[in-house]
């Protein structure tokens, strides 16, 4: 993403630093909670919103989401205590052009799948 939205930011600060958040995001995921919910109730609403990402996330596909999860899910069940890895890998300059979200396998030293993030 662009070096001005701070959802991103935050979100990375948030999921690598904290083992009990990461357990809380794995059981929305589980729960299939909708990404912009999830952004809301981990108190990132408003950087969703600043940031313009609300119908982004809101306009994903099926496939996006769940590469999202998958992502997400495999880092924190293969990482203990602080330390995590952000398994998003964002490579757009303009979200209001389009994104499209792909799963790509791990890279090395990673331990799951990565979600890029790219221009549509």
């Amino acid at each position: 993403m662009p070096v001005g939205m701070q959802l991103p930011q935050a979100a990375a600060r948030m999921w690598t630093g904290d083992r009990d958040l990461r357990d809380q995001v794995v059981a929305m995921h589980e729960q299939e909670m909708p990404l912009s919910q999830m952004c809301d109730e981990l108190g990132l609403g408003d950087l969703l919103d600043r940031d313009g990402l609300r119908d982004v996330l809101d306009g994903l596909g099926a496939d996006e989401v769940r590469a999202i999860r998958d992502a997400f899910v495999a880092e924190a069940g293969a990482t203990t205590g602080s330390g995590a890895n952000f398994p998003v890998d964002c490579r757009v300059d303009n979200h209001r052009q389009g994104v499209r979200v792909l799963s790509l396998e791990a890279l090395e030293g990673a331990v799951g799948p990565i979600a890029r993030v790219e221009q549509a």
